[in-house]
């Protein structure tokens, strides 16, 4: 009969061993779920790259605004290009941060502007992007096709500023240096944005005419609501817009002044010929002298020191 372990019930049984510390690097998704979830992840990353076409009623036309409102004749100008020829490069979106299902333009409002006006979807990218991203985005897809005025890059900054973006951001947004940026604050000082959007983005104005502007209105203290308030003429490009409301403020700044007729003495000979005139404004005192008399204006130059001190002593002997 087999000898029963006497110590049984009273060793106690082993622990397992600490599991060993985990030094695999591989993302956890991967290792819950292997290659599949590989797969999955690189099956989202080309969704990213790849166009699709969106329903215009999902997207919020919302964010930051780097252009001025274009004018309706060219947003049907480029509607009309699209119905004929298609969609031919795409918006960027992001899924909305505070709405599900929609989304939120980065960069092509003007696309999706002339594209609302067909019954058509709109080709576009879609990106997660958090708000410093679709910014980033936003001013470098703007430095790659036609680039933004100095004054709407100049109102783009603005927005960023107050949306509390750091100086750094708005630098790499815009592609601008930080003594730039001081530029573009002074403008924006001088100038209200309505008085802006009126005038326009005025593409061949640059910065150094917007920033000369801005420093006279300061200077002045000038109110820019009052620098022609009258409509422009219609169909009047902004670059000329800009001209005009510039003439409005010379115009205001310096005003012609009717200035009195200097007063003026007829100078003669003893003998009653006339030599020319002499004419006093403030301490400055001019003799003019006729044509016949261009021999005295000769000699008078050459002796001037000597004939008013003749002058001088008549004065004091008369005094």
């Amino acid at each position: 009969m087999a000898r029963k372990n006497m110590f049984e019930g009273i060793t106690p049984a082993t622990e397992p061993a600490p599991p060993a510390p985990d030094t695999d690097r591989t993302p956890e998704v991967f290792r819950q779920a292997g290659p599949i979830a590989a797969i999955r992840n690189d099956l989202r990353t080309m969704g990213a790259r790849a166009v699709q076409d969106i329903d215009p009623g999902l997207i919020e036309d919302t964010g930051l605004r780097d252009r001025l409102d274009e004018p309706p004749a060219d947003i049907a100008e480029l509607r009309d290009s699209i119905a004929r020829h298609g969609q031919q490069v795409p918006i960027l979106l992001r899924p909305h941060p505070r709405l599900s299902g929609r989304y939120q333009v980065v960069y092509g409002r003007r696309r999706l502007a002339a594209i609302r006006g067909l019954d058509l979807p709109v080709k576009a990218l879609i990106r997660t992007l958090n708000d410093e991203e679709a910014v980033l985005a936003q001013g470098q897809e703007n430095n790659l096709r036609k680039d933004p005025s100095f004054i709407e890059k100049t109102l783009f900054a603005g927005e960023l500023e107050d949306a509390g973006y750091e100086p750094r951001v708005i630098q790499d947004a815009l592609n601008v240096s930080r003594s730039h940026t001081s530029h573009m604050r002074k403008v924006r000082e001088a100038f209200p944005r309505a008085v802006i959007e009126r005038i326009g983005a005025a593409p061949s104005i640059g910065w150094k005419r917007w920033y000369e502007v801005a420093a006279r209105l300061l200077d002045q203290g000038t109110d820019p609501h009052g620098i022609h308030p009258a409509p422009f003429p219609p169909e009047t490009p902004s670059d000329q817009r800009f001209a005009l409301w510039v003439a409005a403020l010379d115009h205001r700044l310096s005003p012609r002044v009717t200035r009195d007729p200097l007063p003026q003495t007829e100078v003669h000979s003893p003998g009653g010929e006339r030599l020319g005139t002499v004419r006093r404004r403030g301490r400055v005192i001019t003799f003019e002298a006729d044509r016949k008399a261009a021999d005295f204006a000769d000699w008078l130059a050459q002796n001037g020191e000597a004939a008013f001190g003749a002058l001088h002593r008549q004065y004091l002997s008369q005094r």
